[in-house]
């Protein structure tokens, strides 16, 4: 079986969609499946090394030769597949539908979920590239319910198949152990863990404001923020004022196979999100087995945690439950106060039952060999 996929993100970018497309490409890779990845992102990676990677960036001056290349490399392919409904996947989703290929879509937010503020030709166009690209999409696969039911607006329920995304269990797992170097500088401090960009959506300046009510409780605190990105000045500025620098240890980017190491010194991992299609990140930190999980009441993570809390701890702090990039930039007190309280009942009273549940929920319907073997099954469904 040969696959075109395409994404307008890649490495050196470094987040949920492309952690899942590389996991995607490699576990293909090892079931004989040959793919050709066309991407936007500039740069280069190791993994280039390895796989097959074209790259050209986008621009108007581009478009053509982008078309060029992609109906070049679709001719060689069985199937196309794009992430994101974007304008990747309506090029790619045209050139499948002329050369008589089928046509696959993964969603993830890009393209699905509409921008906030963007200016009204950019919502035209992103809504252009939205419903055209899933019409023309032989079959949609979405990450979670939450993204579905975007999806549903402009395409019969029939042609989504839900996939969640994948975890490597065998970097993310309950034998992972932490450096002395970790258990040291962590040593009699109870670890609240937060793995995430640092944008509005994520929501960790939501628990930056909560940390006062969390330090009155639990004195030996220590926040462990990883992570950078563009909310990393306002979020030092407001621990600053809040007075809680010692509480607060703003790590900027780990590489990612150091990830588990923290992970493992964690006794909370937080997901205050106010959108999150299918969180790789929270299935990573469920794999793990250790730390008791507190997310946000929205999106992919009530599908990951469950409605019933079995597998985490839900809390509320926003007044929509689907995904939505336009997050506020303060909250009402008794939010705060609420995310506190979820977070200290967690330390104060860890809940083996459920963490063993999310660590054997992600074993047994997470893992990259289960979430590849479901896409083979889907492509084999449209292939003569």
């Amino acid at each position: 079986m040969k696959i075109l996929i395409t994404s307008e993100t890649f490495l050196p970018e470094l987040g949920g969609a492309e952690i899942h497309l590389i996991n995607l490409i490699k576990n293909l890779d090892i079931q004989g499946v040959n793919v050709t990845l066309f991407t936007n992102e500039a740069g280069e990676s190791e993994f280039d090394k390895k796989y097959n990677v074209i790259r050209k960036a986008w621009s108007k001056k581009s478009a053509w030769l982008i078309f060029k290349i992609l109906w070049k490399e679709a001719k060689k392919a069985d199937l196309i597949h794009a992430h994101y409904s974007y304008r990747l996947a309506l090029m790619a989703g045209i050139i499948a539908f002329l050369q008589r290929k089928p046509f696959f879509i993964t969603l993830h937010g890009m393209g699905t979920l509409p921008r906030p503020h963007s200016k009204l030709i950019y919502r035209i166009a992103d809504n252009i590239y939205r419903s055209y690209s899933l019409h023309l999409a032989s079959k949609v696969i979405s990450t979670s319910d939450d993204l579905a039911q975007v999806a549903f607006k402009y395409i019969n329920k029939n042609k989504i198949k839900i996939i969640s995304n994948g975890v490597d269990i065998s970097i993310f797992n309950d034998r992972v152990v932490a450096t002395d170097e970790l258990l040291n500088r962590y040593k009699d401090k109870q670890v609240i863990m937060t793995v995430r960009r640092l944008v509005e959506k994520n929501g960790l300046h939501f628990l930056v404001e909560a940390m006062p009510y969390i330090i009155e409780k639990i004195p030996n605190i220590k926040y462990v923020m990883i992570g950078d990105g563009r909310m990393r000045e306002y979020l030092q500025k407001r621990i600053n004022e809040l007075g809680i620098n010692k509480y607060v240890d703003l790590l900027g980017k780990i590489d990612n196979h150091q990830i588990p190491q923290y992970l493992k010194i964690a006794d909370v991992i937080v997901f205050p999100s106010t959108a999150e299609s299918s969180s790789l990140a929270c299935v990573e930190a469920m794999a793990m087995g250790n730390a008791m999980i507190v997310a946000s009441n929205v999106g992919g993570l009530v599908e990951l945690l469950s409605k019933d809390q079995s597998r985490g701890k839900l809390v509320k702090l926003v007044n929509w439950h689907g995904s939505n990039y336009d997050a506020p930039l303060q909250l009402a007190r008794d939010r705060y106060i609420a995310l506190a309280n979820v977070i200290v009942d967690c330390i104060k009273e860890k809940k083996y039952d459920i963490i063993n549940n999310a660590k054997k929920y992600a074993e047994n319907n997470l893992s990259w060999k289960v979430i590849t073997r479901k896409t083979i099954e889907v492509y084999k469904q449209f292939l003569k």
